[in-house]
């Protein structure tokens, strides 16, 4: 019981560990801008959601790369036709990336 011949699950959860660290790197500047701006609005969280939506969409790029693909597609429609698939918002595709994060314990962002 929980042996497996094709490999184990502390495998997986190396590579991912490795994914993250090498994501960590790679979004390092969106980290710092999100705790800059956390820092300067105490009072008004919500100054920063622009900022902790690029900090999703960098770590969802490496992580969820299909739900981080349809966010990037609604953000490029809505930027040239202010809509995408009939709605004016990406609200749908942030959170499904922040879902995803979740699952692998990567969000919320301290």
């Amino acid at each position: 019981m929980g042996w497996w011949p094709w490999g184990t699950s502390s495998a997986s959860k190396e590579a991912t560990a490795k994914q993250t660290a090498k994501l960590e790197r790679k979004c390092r500047h969106c980290r710092t801008g999100l705790a800059g701006c956390r820092k300067a609005n105490v009072d008004d969280p919500g100054a920063c959601k622009n900022l902790e939506i690029r900090l999703v969409a960098c770590f969802a790029e490496g992580l969820c790369k299909p739900d981080a693909d349809e966010h990037r597609r609604c953000y490029s429609s809505l930027y040239k036709t202010g809509l995408y698939k009939g709605v004016g918002h990406c609200g749908e595709y942030e959170e499904r990336m922040k879902a995803c994060l979740r699952k692998q314990k990567l969000y919320p962002f301290p």
